[in-house]
């Protein structure tokens, strides 16, 4: 039985760790230990770094899977005040909580500030598959999104010219 997007991203969010059944998802393999707080992500040795997949000034940190593997994946994304992310995609369903800041996102293949929605801390949303999206730091912000993989290129800007890797 394969459990639909919406109810593993769900479980995400509640619990804010995951239990996965082997005999549900045999491809995922059980997680042992879930490890949670800056201090515990810190002793994982993992380092926030700068993503060449968004215009400048975003850091990443990887938390749980990879995007390219079967299963879910987690990662936080550290966002400079003023910040915008222009219009893109993602190949599948994500998941994002807003755990730091003032994170306003919207709809559309445009960016237009009166389409966007204001996201502080403890807020999420959820993103469909292939739906155009675009965002802005009010604030500095720190958001964690989850997704499910695997996917082949994470992000794909509706406008050429905003992909930084071309």
């Amino acid at each position: 039985m394969r459990i639909p997007n919406r109810v593993v991203l769900a479980s995400l969010l509640a619990t804010s760790a995951i239990a996965v059944s082997a005999a549900d998802q045999p491809s995922i393999a059980p997680i042992e230990h879930i490890m949670s707080g800056p201090e515990a992500i810190a002793a994982t040795g993992k380092e926030w770094k700068e993503s060449n997949t968004v215009p400048a000034g975003m850091k990443m940190i990887m938390l749980l899977g990879d995007p390219s593997q079967a299963g879910p994946y987690v990662f936080r994304a550290q966002i400079p005040a003023g910040y915008k992310l222009p219009p893109h995609r993602h190949p599948d369903e994500r998941s994002v909580v807003v755990l730091k800041g003032t994170y306003w996102s919207g709809v559309g293949e445009d960016f237009d500030q009166a389409k966007m929605k204001k996201f502080t801390p403890g807020h999420f949303y959820i993103t469909d598959a292939r739906a155009p999206h675009f965002a802005w730091a009010e604030t500095d912000v720190v958001v964690q999104e989850m997704g499910i993989g695997p996917i082949s290129n994470p992000i794909e800007f509706v406008h050429a010219g905003d992909d930084p890797r071309k």
